[in-house]
């Protein structure tokens, strides 16, 4: 009875409380734009020596240097990501490995950027990244374009195989803008400039 008597009270007090609440009060937020978020994880990954390049609608994955190896898709731990790292290159050669995104069209809101990565087997710095509001897509064009480094967080020495956040990144100054974001990567076997480092979790959200 006890519990009978208990349940109409919790009932009771529901019915009053939804009375006296307007629709307004109960109104779905809007959700936060994503201009862009990539994980990999629809992506075909590779394994050692066999080399699967990042291929992404509207992205660009190429090399400036005098080597031919692009950014690839790798898996560890069932998570995917994007890795290069100049070890593997031919002695000989230089890298300059470019991972850019698609067009990212922001509106006059508040936007912010962030992203994960990883290094192994640490030899220096060799990635950077970078934005720009007037490259014109073309491979051939890339130096031609305006890049500014972003000031992310990237794993140095010692905080070698364990994904860090970039920090949020804000792109306040872009609104009403396209832009492209590259990670830029430099390195030489020959030097032993050869990093691996690892992107993962891309993205570009409005900030609430």
């Amino acid at each position: 009875m006890k519990k009978i008597i208990k349940s109409l009270l919790i009932l009771s007090i529901a019915l009053n409380f939804t009375s006296c609440v307007s629709e307004d009060d109960f109104s779905i937020p809007e959700f936060a734009e994503y201009p862009i978020f990539e994980s990999f994880e629809s992506s075909t990954s590779g394994s050692g020596a066999n080399e699967v390049p990042v291929s992404l609608e509207g992205w660009i994955n190429t090399n400036l240097g005098t080597g031919n190896r692009v950014w690839g898709v790798k898996q560890f731990s069932n998570n995917k990501f994007a890795e290069f790292s100049s070890f593997y290159s031919v002695a000989p050669d230089t890298d300059e490995a470019w991972l850019i995104t698609s067009e990212i069209n922001l509106k006059d809101k508040s936007y912010i950027f962030t992203f994960d990565a990883q290094v192994r087997f640490f030899t220096n710095n060799n990635l950077t990244v970078l934005i720009s509001q007037d490259f014109s897509g073309n491979v051939d064009e890339i130096n031609d374009a305006t890049w500014v480094e972003l000031n992310a967080s990237l794993p140095g020495s010692g905080q070698e195989n364990s994904f860090y956040p970039s920090g949020e990144i804000s792109l306040d100054e872009y609104k009403n803008s396209t832009i492209r974001i590259a990670f830029r990567y430099i390195g030489s076997k020959q030097a032993n400039t050869t990093s691996t480092f690892q992107i993962d979790n891309i993205k570009v959200f409005e900030q609430q």
